[in-house]
């Protein structure tokens, strides 16, 4: 099984999801880190594990699910998993991207 890396990243998106009251909910996240199947990121509100999540990279609107969520200084740092790559890194770069090896 081929570990995927991380790679550290910086830029903003809106992300949505339904609330356990079942209204819409959305905010305005800093997406730290990624790979091919999901990412890491910054938000100024909670949102429930397992919540299914939309992701707007502005090239797509990309569906995942909330793996973790944890409080941080900043916020919540919430981790997600993507359901389907079309539209998804490698397609979609953040503006700032930190490759491996510094390149």
């Amino acid at each position: 099984m081929e570990v995927l890396q991380r790679q550290f990243c910086l830029d903003m998106m809106k992300v949505s999801w339904v609330g356990t009251d079942g209204s819409k909910k959305s905010d305005c996240a800093i997406i730290l880190e990624i790979d091919p199947v999901g990412g890491l990121i910054q938000t100024t509100v909670a949102i429930p594990h397992g919540s299914e999540l939309t992701v707007d990279t502005k090239l797509a609107l990309v569906s995942g699910r909330v793996t973790t969520c944890e409080e941080d200084a900043y916020g919540f740092i919430v981790n997600f998993s993507i359901n389907d790559q079309a539209g998804w890194f490698p397609e979609y770069v953040p503006t700032y991207l930190h490759s491996a090896g510094g390149r």
